[in-house]
């Protein structure tokens, strides 16, 4: 029991580690997902030195993003955020059952680290900014694909929508009960550009 749930928090690390391209799937461990409680997770987001910003509400998950079929009570979730140098801030939610403590749904939250001021220039046309979230987006789908297959379903509105903010989002789902949710919003016109990640077991 010691030996898996030490295997466990190793996956967990490798999840929550600001190498997230390579995500928690290199270890199928991964299954013991289900059985990961609130407390493991704090202690490892501290041994990281992230930022505890966990809110003093209640807040939720809309089941667009996690369907709760099984009609969980969840907690606020604890909320952590760290630098992904030289591009993002990671922000991520552990959203867990208020009855035992375990974790029912990760989302992460990639947005662009604000730069100094001398790339003002560079960040007025959005260019770099633009780059970097593709790359990540499809790093993201790339590890993803290997690991749940293709997706179930994909909608890829960049391009097409003009003028408004746009969404890119794919569904992933492992025989096994496993389900990743990623997209990505985005609007040209400002630069604006946000990933998402939900991870979360029926």
């Amino acid at each position: 029991m010691k030996y898996t749930k030490y295997i466990v928090i190793l996956t967990l690390f490798a999840l929550s580690s600001c190498v997230t391209n390579r995500l928690i799937f290199e270890s199928k461990e991964f299954n013991e997902f289900g059985k990961l409680d609130i407390k493991t997770l704090i202690q490892l987001e501290r041994q990281k030195q992230s930022k505890d910003i966990t809110p003093d509400h209640l807040i939720g998950i809309g089941e667009g993003i996690y369907p709760n079929k099984n009609n969980y009570i969840l907690a606020t979730p604890k909320t952590f955020e760290i630098k992904e140098k030289p591009n993002f801030k990671l922000e991520t939610e552990y959203f867990y059952a208020v009855n035992d403590s375990l974790v029912k749904v990760i989302l992460y939250q990639w947005d662009y680290l604000q730069k100094t001021d001398t790339d003002f220039f560079e960040e007025e046309n959005h260019t770099k900014k633009f780059k970097a979230f593709q790359t990540k987006f499809n790093n993201l789908t790339s590890k993803l694909t290997k690991e749940f297959g293709e997706p179930i379903s994909k909608n890829i509105e960049q391009g097409k929508i003009k003028d408004e903010t746009f969404r890119d989002d794919l569904k992933f789902k492992r025989a096994d009960g496993m389900n990743a949710y990623l997209f990505m919003f985005g609007d040209d016109n400002n630069g604006y550009r946000q990933i998402r990640l939900a991870i979360y077991k029926d």
